[in-house]
């Protein structure tokens, strides 16, 4: 059942990706946070989900340019209509083994083609790979 309440994915941080002084910008951790905190609550509802909602982020300890970092997130409640989905985003380097960078909260609701919410439901059987 967990891996229909998961998403994960790699991203290396670019220049273009930072400011002048090489920390990535919050807005590009951000987004990458509410991108695969958007394929869990998709997977999960099995419907087209918005984003309605970002709750608190921290943001731990610097993302610099040439990090590889790795998005985890995870369903954590569902709603009626409403998915939160928990993300973390962990930092590893060439020189530094892997660190929890920022966290942070999204709530996303489950829409139908003309964008309004409906039920989530329950999920769906997860079959075993190679089935």
């Amino acid at each position: 059942m967990m891996g229909i309440m998961e998403a994960r994915t790699l991203e290396l941080v670019f220049p273009e990706h930072a400011n002048p002084g090489g920390n990535a910008f919050g807005g590009f951790v951000l987004g990458l946070m509410d991108k695969v905190g958007s394929y869990a609550a998709i997977r999960r509802a099995r419907k087209r989900c918005v984003t309605v909602r970002v709750g608190e982020v921290v943001f731990e300890v610097p993302i610099r340019v040439g990090d590889l970092l790795e998005i985890v997130a995870r369903v954590v409640r569902v709603g009626r209509t409403s998915l939160t989905v928990e993300v973390e985003v962990y930092r590893e380097n060439l020189k530094e083994s892997k660190t929890l960078a920022t966290r942070g909260n999204l709530t996303y609701v489950a829409v139908d083609e003309q964008g309004k919410p409906v039920e989530v439901g329950e999920p769906a059987a997860e079959k075993e790979p190679g089935l």
